[in-house]
């Protein structure tokens, strides 16, 4: 009986050791072990050993409880077991393994599919040695006494429990295991960086991973690194079809498994040319869009150009025609050439007014193609780009409005919300506006768009509203 009291003791402090590549497991075996041996110094100790035993078999295979109950059990387990007189009730120990069992099933449902058997096996575990525990309780309530042979039992599973726990972790720490670990993790969402997987996949906290550019190597945020090789240390080069596209700095202890390494640095190469291709194609839209805003400065400038030369020189010298007329005595030439200049200045108009420049959004309350419409704009003043798309939004709006909704009341206002530059022009007529169908409206998307903006039309036999959403802080 000593020495089966002592190789318990022993048994997890060897698991200790062999569990150090997981420090949080490492330490708590060490002081299940530790309190193991302190029960025979210290009375009031002999029920503590239960406490990092079950934190460890919650916890394993992992470094964090998967269920966020898992945590009150914990803190519940270390108080009746650390408070002698609470942890010898035998009914402290049937209320353990009713919530130890609770734990379980909240955190399975939690936990990875590739570690779902080391789950379940560390689960186990913890449901026969409390089980046991429980049943002892219920016996000494009924007034039984539990013999040397129990002892021996309790002790047995605790061998048989640790001894399971590192060779599943073993197991666990094989080639297959750590390759299909590390391609699930490479798959997931990105909860941690590419160099923490692979260190944590080849044991090698070490590890440095450079990525390849004209100016040397960065890491995945795009900082630069400088591999300076400690004492010992070798670099690998990851491979994308043939090409060099980073470096692997390590331990050159992984070089005698040459499978393993081979094996991580190929999936780590693969991730690597996942994030760059991402950030090519990145580059490539915010570039895009760019151009997009860029040739949208430009439409708008030669807008204004021709603007100005329609209501300055056009319309100046039909002006000075249509006073010659007037001292002809041409009444009726005067008149036609007086409907062509107000022709040729609502046009103008349309093209890019002139007030845009010169009072912003202000300009939008002289929009009247209804007739009688409720304008609401702020007087302050936006960058070109935003006071142009509202203006042309409105312009829109309004003129279909007039000729299609057969509206009587109609409403436009611009207002700032949550940094855009909200639009809204609705009216109560017959509806039928489509953005899909025709060039005015589904020009106008296209301009938001540019400007990382939306277009909403909701349209119905009650009337139509047109959303425009447009960011106040262009790129």
């Amino acid at each position: 009986m000593i020495a089966l009291d002592v190789l318990v003791g022993v048994s997890y402090l060897l698991a200790a050791l062999l569990l150090r590549r997981v420090r949080q497991l490492a330490l708590l075996a060490a002081a299940t072990g530790v309190l193991w041996f302190a029960a025979d110094l210290v009375q009031p100790l002999v029920f503590a050993h239960r406490a990092p035993l079950t934190h460890l078999l919650l916890l394993y295979p992992g470094t964090r409880l998967r269920w966020r109950g898992q945590r009150w059990l914990i803190g519940a387990v270390y108080a009746a077991c650390l408070i002698y007189p609470i942890g010898r009730l035998g009914v402290t120990t049937v209320v353990i393994f009713v919530l130890v069992v609770v734990a379980i099933l909240g955190g399975r449902r939690a936990s990875a599919a590739v570690s779902r058997r080391s789950v379940n096996l560390a689960s186990a575990g913890a449901v026969l040695i409390w089980g046991l525990l429980a049943a002892a309780g219920l016996a000494r309530s009924a007034g039984a006494e539990l013999d040397a042979a129990f002892l021996a039992a309790y002790e047995i599973v605790l061998i048989a429990v640790v001894a399971v726990v590192v060779l599943d972790d073993r197991y666990r720490r094989s080639r297959t295991a750590i390759v299909t670990n590390l391609a699930v993790d490479l798959g997931a969402e990105p909860v941690r960086t590419l160099r923490d997987l692979v260190a944590d996949a080849l044991g090698d906290p070490s590890v440095v991973i450079g990525l390849v550019t004209t100016d040397g190597f960065i890491d995945e945020a795009g900082r630069p690194v400088t591999l300076r090789p400690q004492s010992g240390q070798v670099t690998t080069d990851l491979l994308d079809r043939r090409q060099r596209i980073a470096v692997l700095q390590h331990d050159p202890a992984l070089l005698r498994d040459r499978r393993l390494l081979d094996s991580v640095t190929a999936l780590a190469a693969i991730a690597l040319a996942n994030i760059r291709l991402h950030q090519e194609v990145t580059a490539n839209i915010s570039e895009v869009a760019a151009s997009r805003r860029r040739l949208l400065a430009v439409s708008d400038a030669e807008r204004d150009r021709l603007e100005h030369a329609l209501e300055g020189e056009v319309t100046t010298r039909l002006a000075r025609v249509s006073t010659l007329f007037a001292q002809l005595g041409t009444d009726e030439l005067c008149r036609q050439l007086e409907s062509t200049r107000e022709t040729i200045r609502m046009f103008a108009r349309g093209v890019y007014p002139r007030a845009l420049n010169e009072i912003g959004l202000a300009a939008i309350r002289d929009l009247d193609p209804v007739g009688d419409v409720k304008i609401t704009v702020p007087d302050e003043r936006f960058a070109p780009q935003v006071e142009a798309a509202a203006y042309f939004l409105c312009l829109e709006a309004l003129t279909n409005a007039a000729k299609y909704a057969q509206a009587t009341i109609v409403t436009a206002s611009a207002r700032i919300a949550d940094g855009m530059l909200v639009v809204e022009i609705a009216d109560d007529g017959i509806g039928g506006a489509d953005p899909t169908n025709g060039t005015g409206l589904l020009g106008l998307r296209d301009r938001l768009d540019a400007l990382g903006g939306m277009l909403t039309v909701e349209s119905s036999q009650d009337g139509t509203l047109v959303h425009g959403a447009i960011p106040l802080d262009l790129p």
